[in-house]
């Protein structure tokens, strides 16, 4: 069996493009699979439980939970479609945002 990614987040570094928009780099974080783990939403009662597990999969070098943990906290992202739904949500925030500042820009126009 393979060994499992390491979910590690003291490498966690994010490089900002000065040149990609905000909602660009929202969206590379949202789909990129080394942030798995962030955007899982977890209830406390299982959070306790999965710690609980992985520390026992690093203890007792489990490679079973080791491989198991990660796609599970993936399987809770995709639950109906929660991860898609994010990047959807945030898309219509900010055309919503776009599209008010576009008026509120009009609206000073056409009071010249």
């Amino acid at each position: 069996m393979s060994k499992a990614k390491d979910f590690s987040f003291d490498d966690d570094i994010i490089h900002n493009n000065e040149s990609t928009s905000e909602l660009s780099k929202v969206t590379e974080i949202l789909l990129n699979e080394q942030w798995g783990r962030r955007k899982t939403n977890l209830s406390k009662r299982l959070i306790s439980a999965i710690s609980t597990l992985d520390t026992l999969s690093q203890l007792y070098d489990i490679d079973f939970l080791k491989t198991w943990i990660p796609l599970y906290c993936e399987y809770l992202t995709s639950i109906e479609g929660k991860g898609r739904q994010d990047i959807v949500d945030i898309t219509k925030y900010r055309i919503d945002k776009e599209q008010d500042r576009y008026n509120d820009i009009m609206g000073l126009m056409n009071k010249r």
